[in-house]
């Protein structure tokens, strides 16, 4: 009812409209007409478009939004001014986005929006340490300053600050001058009582004893002289040292170096304290040294000086091969020889030499100083042959080949005719063999395999029998349920539940309907005692919404309203309707307005219109009168007119407005206009006859 209704208004509005243009005034601008509700842009102020109404134009004055950069234009032919695109600094130019050198290196300067933006340099943070950062002559981030000022004097950052107490020192960290006792060394483990000397930082263990009133130094008097704690005493003795230790002098040997394992008497020099052991040997009269060689009176030995001894070994001789059963010593030598070659029917042999045989079918060599005989080699029979022989004056065993069977020789390895035809015989390492014809594999579901007379292989039965019937293997099967289908496989009738379509998701209840085999989901709502179809409409118990039957289910939804304009600040919704309107129409001085109706505005200069439910005004456009006008601005008006009840005076003479003036130029028409005489040229065609002295034209 409601889109109705809007159609049948916007037909009235039409129809109001079109007799309303058809008695308005039209409008005229210089040389621009223009009907009733026509509208055109000021070609001189492309910021007022223009509407005809009731004869005059209404101009309305765009408001413009104002431009985010700082140096806006007004491009050519447009009405509102932009921001330029790009930035132009000292005839230079720089894209959107692009840096812009800054003449402050502590800036960094963007072209933004037609706008140069700048912004200070990011700078690193500075330590958590530090209290007054302070910022260079030159530089842009501030910095902490490192060091320390003390007593009129910088010290660097970890430098070591003089210090007003000895017994501290001092350093500059992190900027402050931190100070610490002085380290002082250990004292020794026996010092009960330690203490510190006037004037002295560390403490110190006070050595010497206090006794009726008197102090006595620590140390020893030896041989009527006075030494330290600690220190060295001399020795009566040169094999001892002493020292002061503890009041007491104490003497121990002097320490000497250990003497080798192997030093079995060792001896004390005259005149020394340590130990030595004696080096070198004496033999025959004769000093050797120690590892050194020494003269022996047996050739076949050799002999060592070795810690103090002279010890001879047997001169190392070259081993014999393992073979040598009955090696010799030459004469005259040391080392025992193993004697080579064979000595074989009055001849000599060199060793691993050939030796004649006396028996052909064996070959001799002189090994390690024998004569060894062995057979010659023989090629290897083949494994199969059973029987081999020696053919007469030959040394090597043969195998006999082929095979004789049936009164015939067949040759090895070639077929032998066969007695049974399921049979295939060969010659092979001469027996006749024979073995079953190959025959091709059975498919693996044969369970009962058979042969047909008068042949070799067995066969596999294909196809089912089956209430009476044979049916071809892989074949349909009648089935007696409708709901499955049967084939005949591998000799069997197996059937199957026939394929059925599957259910959309969301089917929550499939049922299957009698005498069907596949289940099916039930489609379309039960709603109201009445069943709807899928996807169709359902009558809604609130107008306001639209209901469907969706999978199932009754499913509603709010109807769709049309969009309301953006510049509807307060839509509301009418009593008895479903969708939000935007109330039109303007509220002004206790009246009500509709919307495009005129306004009245208490200046004469503005022209008011109820636009998109607000009252809107523009400043009316005066149009442009005659320089020879006598202006004057009627009350209750806004622009000025020209008088037209004055007329004109000439010579004493007085014209009435529009009124011609005689002039005695024939080129020239006058006339009264508005107060004052005008006077515009005459036309003249171009013509080539006479033209008499009076008139102005041929």
């Amino acid at each position: 009812m409601r889109s109705g209704g809007l159609v049948l208004g916007a037909i009235l509005v039409f129809l109001v409209a079109v007799v309303s243009a058809g008695r308005a005034k039209k409008c005229k601008d210089g040389k621009v007409y223009g009907s009733f509700g026509q509208e055109y842009d000021a070609p001189k102020n492309p910021c007022k478009p223009c509407t005809c109404r009731n004869g005059r134009w209404k101009c309305v004055t765009i408001d413009c939004p104002k431009p985010n950069c700082d140096n806006p234009y007004k491009p050519p032919g447009k009405c509102c001014k932009e921001c330029k695109p790009g930035c132009e600094i000292d005839g230079k130019k720089y894209n959107d986005g692009e840096d812009v050198p800054s003449d402050n290196k502590c800036e960094v300067c963007k072209c933004l929006k037609g706008t140069v933006e700048c912004n200070p340099t990011g700078c690193p943070p500075l330590p958590s340490y530090c209290e007054k950062p302070y910022t260079p002559t030159g530089k842009c981030c501030p910095e902490c300053k490192t060091g320390c000022d003390y007593s009129d004097t910088h010290y660097d950052e970890d430098g070591n600050v003089p210090s007003d107490n000895k017994c501290k020192t001092c350093k500059c960290i992190k900027g402050k001058v931190e100070c610490y006792p002085v380290e002082c060394p250990p004292l020794p483990s026996f010092c009960e009582k330690p203490y510190t000397p006037p004037g002295q930082c560390c403490p110190e263990c006070k050595t010497g004893c206090d006794y009726n009133d008197k102090h006595y130094d620590e140390g020893c008097d030896y041989n009527d002289k006075h030494y330290d704690e600690d220190g060295n005493v001399p020795s009566d003795n040169k094999c001892k040292t002493c020292k002061c230790i503890k009041g007491k002098v104490e003497c121990y040997p002097v320490e000497c170096p250990p003497l080798p394992s192997y030093c079995e008497k060792p001896y004390t020099p005259p005149g020394q304290c340590c130990p030595e052991c004696k080096t070198g040997c004496d033999y025959n009269d004769k000093h050797y040294d120690e590892d050194g060689n020494v003269p022996s009176d047996y050739k076949c030995k050799t002999c060592k000086c070795i810690k103090g001894k002279v010890k001879c070994h047997p001169i190392g001789c070259p081993p014999l091969p393992s073979y040598c059963e009955k090696p010799y010593k030459p004469p005259g030598q040391c080392c025992p020889e193993c004697k080579t070659g064979c000595d074989y029917n009055d001849k000599h042999y060199d060793e691993d030499g050939n030796v004649p045989s006396d028996n052909k079918c064996k070959t001799c060599k002189c090994i390690k100083g024998k004569v060894d005989c062995y057979p010659i080699g023989c090629p290897p029979l083949p494994s199969y042959c059973e029987k081999p022989y020696t053919p007469p004056g030959q040394c090597c065993p043969e195998c006999k080949t082929g095979c004789d069977y049936n009164d015939h020789h067949y040759d090895e390895d070639g077929n032998v005719p066969s007695d049974n035809k399921c049979k295939t015989c060969k010659c092979i390492k001469g027996k006749v063999d024979c073995y079953p014809i190959g025959c091709p594999p059975l498919p693996s579901y044969c369970e009962k395999p058979y042969t047909p007379p008068g042949q070799c292989c067995p066969e596999c039965k294909t196809g089912c029998d089956y209430n009476d019937h044979h049916y071809d293997e892989d074949g349909n099967v009648p089935s007696d349920n409708k709901c499955k289908t049967c084939k005949c496989i591998k000799g069997k009738v197996e059937c199957y539940p026939i394929g059925c379509p599957p259910l959309p998701s969301y089917c929550e209840k499939p049922y299957t309907p009698p005498g069907q085999c596949c289940p099916e989901c039930k489609t379309g709502c039960d709603y109201n005692d009445k069943h709807y179809d899928e996807d169709g409409n359902v009558p809604s118990d609130n107008k306001c919404k639209t209901c469907k039957c969706i999978k199932g289910k009754v499913e509603c939804y709010p109807i769709g309203c049309p969009p309301l304009p953006s510049y509807c600040e307060k839509p509301y919704t009418p009593p008895g309707q479903c969708c939000p309107e935007c109330k039109t129409g303007c509220g002004y001085k206790d009246k009500e307005y509709a919307e495009d109706d005129s306004v009245p505005s208490e200046n004469p200069c503005e022209v008011c219109k109820c636009v998109k439910g607000k009252v809107e005004c523009a400043v009316i456009d005066c149009p442009e009168l005659p320089p020879y006008c006598e202006k004057y601005t009627p009350p209750g008006k806004c622009c000025p007119e020209c008088k037209t009840d004055s007329g004109c005076e000439l010579n004493g003479k007085k014209y009435a407005e529009g009124e011609k003036v005689p002039t005695p130029n024939p080129c020239k028409i006058c006339s009264c206009q508005f107060g004052k005489i005008n006077c515009k040229d005459v036309k003249c065609k171009q013509c080539d006859a006479y033209k008499p002295p009076d008139k102005c034209c041929c």
